[in-house]
């Protein structure tokens, strides 16, 4: 029996550290999508400021500056005075250069533009009509197509993003209007960016890590329990035993003895069993965690774009706080839940019986959305049940795990799940198909199962809590969609 044990709790350990890996992959790809969206993002923010402060740089030109460029009326003065308010523009729009220009006999011309710091300084500004002569194939080729377009170009000041835009006058002169950002900003920004990603990511492995030893030590502990009665049994086993030889002359006592001894058999497979479930927990926590670390994914994203855009406020630190914090209150709880469900009963409690099952499906509510099972619940019950609740819940709970891989194993289409209270009776039925007549009285049996890897504990341990601990009943029975599982338990004086 001990190598037995031992053999499900490497079992578990293995479980475990994949379940571990996984997660830890499922943070990278955490952090590498949210760096591309960001990225993304970021990359829509700085073209819709281009376009802003090249749209802009039209605008406070006016169309009656492009048309007396065109006939040469632009002069000195002017063209000083448009460089030193272009320089004030692209300061405002946050770009490093905004400017206009047009084409003559094939090569293109700046008519303004604005100015760096040291070229004001040292009165270097651009003549009006100096040529461009680092235009690209697609710039000079945009009064054929007149359309505008984002490209990177490399010239005497730099690298830059650009944006360049065509239009035209109502005189029907053709210019373009362009703004730049230099890309080693763009590339400064990223890393920000992705540097932020890294350290929430390094959290989110942080708390991973302080919940997964959480959970090897709750694994560890209950196998050190598991040991501690197995020892226990053995030695009072070997007690029992020598006393039936003692007393085998008396018929009653060894039947006394024998009772006993399943009693203590069932202990056992009640431990076993609820160790196995202890596996199963591991994925319903997985699943309850999903949701609010996404949720506090993107609030963090949400945040520093909001930052970026000089919209972040204090009431927007306080909305984002709550709900940060309102997600790891959610984590804790779902701990605390699993916790208490794994702790045993020292007595039986009046509960309502309505209770119960609101507790089971707190537990098992993310797995049944995650297959898209329908649950559809009719809860009247107002009664309630004296009953170890941690015991009972195990019992429905292996109920509802029956009908789920019931479920998956026959690929039902729009699978559903009730679960009714009347009086004292929980009545949990399904759409899978029912049970074969031939072994619908089987289904109880220990280690009779229909499942390839299935135990065949979890509906005999079920029929020994309900009725044995519990003296209620449990009954099955075909319907016309699937099966029915009826729960009657006995009612509280209190």
């Amino acid at each position: 029996m001990r190598e037995e044990l031992l053999q499900n709790y490497y079992k578990k350990r293995k479980f475990f550290i994949i379940f571990l890996f996984t997660v830890i992959g499922l943070v990278i790809l955490f952090a590498f999508f949210s760096y591309q969206l960001v990225s993304s993002e970021f990359e829509k923010f700085i073209n819709s400021k281009l376009k802003s402060a090249a749209l802009n740089t039209a605008f406070y030109l006016g169309e009656d500056f492009f048309d007396r460029a065109a006939r040469g009326e632009v002069y000195t003065d002017e063209d000083v005075d448009n460089t030193l308010n272009l320089t004030k523009l692209a300061q405002n729009e946050g770009v490093d250069f905004v400017y206009s220009m047009i084409e003559r006999n094939g090569k293109i011309y700046f008519t303004a533009s604005s100015a760096t710091k040291g070229e004001i300084a040292e009165n270097k500004l651009f003549n009006y009509l100096e040529e461009y002569s680092c235009a690209s194939k697609k710039l000079k080729n945009i009064f054929k197509t007149f359309k505008p377009f984002y490209e990177i170009t490399t010239d005497k000041w730099g690298t830059f993003k650009s944006i360049l835009i065509p239009m035209k006058t109502q005189e029907g002169v053709k210019y373009i209007v362009g703004a730049d950002i230099k890309i080693d900003k763009i590339l400064a920004k990223k890393k920000e960016y992705l540097k932020y990603i890294l350290i929430f990511s390094s959290l989110m492995f942080m708390v991973i890590i302080f919940f997964a030893f959480r959970i090897r030590k709750i694994l560890k502990s209950e196998m050190e329990v598991i040991n501690k009665l197995q020892e226990k049994l053995e030695k009072e086993i070997a007690k029992k035993t020598k006393e039936l030889r003692e007393l085998n002359a008396h018929l009653e006592e060894r039947v006394k003895e024998e009772v006993r001894k399943n009693r203590e058999k069932d202990k056992q497979l009640l431990a076993r069993s609820r160790l196995a479930q202890m596996g199963e927990a591991i994925s319903l926590i997985a699943h309850q965690w999903r949701q609010p670390l996404s949720s506090i994914s993107l609030l963090v994203t949400q945040a520093k774009f909001l930052y970026q855009k000089n919209k972040f406020n204090k009431n927007t630190l306080q909305k984002c706080s709550s709900e940060i914090k309102n997600s790891i209150f959610y984590l804790n709880d779902t701990i605390d839940l699993f916790r208490k469900f794994f702790k045993i009963d020292s007595k039986k409690e009046p509960h309502h019986i309505n209770e119960i099952v609101e507790n089971v499906l707190n537990m098992q509510k993310i797995i049944l959305q995650s297959k898209n099972i329908n649950l559809i619940l009719d809860l009247k019950s107002t009664q309630k049940v004296s009953v170890f609740m941690n015991e009972i819940m195990q019992a429905v709970m292996d109920i509802i795990k029956n009908s789920i891989d019931e479920i998956d194993k026959k690929d039902i289409q729009n699978p559903i799940i009730k679960i009714k209270t009347e009086e004292n009776k929980i009545i949990i039925c399904d759409n899978a198909g029912g049970v074969d007549e031939k072994i619908i009285n089987k289904i109880f049996e220990p280690y009779f199962s229909t499942k390839k890897e299935g135990s065949g504990l979890g509906l005999y341990m079920s029929k020994i809590i309900i009725e044995e601990h519990h003296k209620g009943k449990i009954e099955v029975k075909n319907e016309k969609e699937g099966v029915c599982f009826i729960i009657t338990l006995p009612t509280s004086t209190q």
